[in-house]
Formats: C-alpha cells, sequence, structure tokens
C-alpha cells in the first residue's frame, strides 16, 4: 500500500568518490526540499518497488507526489 501524497517515505543517495552515499530517509516532501543535487536519486515510494531497487530521479519523483 502507498502512503497519499508527501507521506511517502524515500531514500535518497548521492554518488560520490566512494560510490553512492546515503544523504538520508525522509518523506518526500522533504526530499523535494533539498538542494538540486544532479547525482541525486530517490527510491521508488512504493515499498515493493523501492525492495526492488527501484529508484527515480528529482522530476520522477515530485511528478509522482502531484499524482498521489
Amino acid at each position: 500500500m502507498i502512503a497519499k501524497g508527501s507521506n511517502c517515505i524515500v531514500e535518497v543517495t548521492v554518488d560520490g568518490a566512494q560510490g553512492r552515499l546515503a544523504v538520508g530517509i525522509m518523506n518526500m516532501r522533504q526530499a523535494l526540499e533539498l538542494p538540486e543535487m544532479p547525482s541525486a536519486s530517490y527510491t521508488h515510494p512504493d515499498p515493493a518497488k523501492a525492495a526492488a531497487g527501484v529508484t527515480m530521479n528529482r522530476e520522477q519523483l515530485a511528478g509522482f507526489m502531484a499524482r498521489h
């Protein structure tokens, strides 16, 4: 089940010299309030898809939030 609106939880990561680095786990609203980072990716808000490793970019996350 997917939470409504900005209550969905995502993990934010960025590319670093040592590989992917975790920025944090937060709701979608908080994730989209972060400064724009070109290498940022976000786990899919649907827990089943997130567990399967599906990630999104900032634009996709914003679109998902607008639809839910």
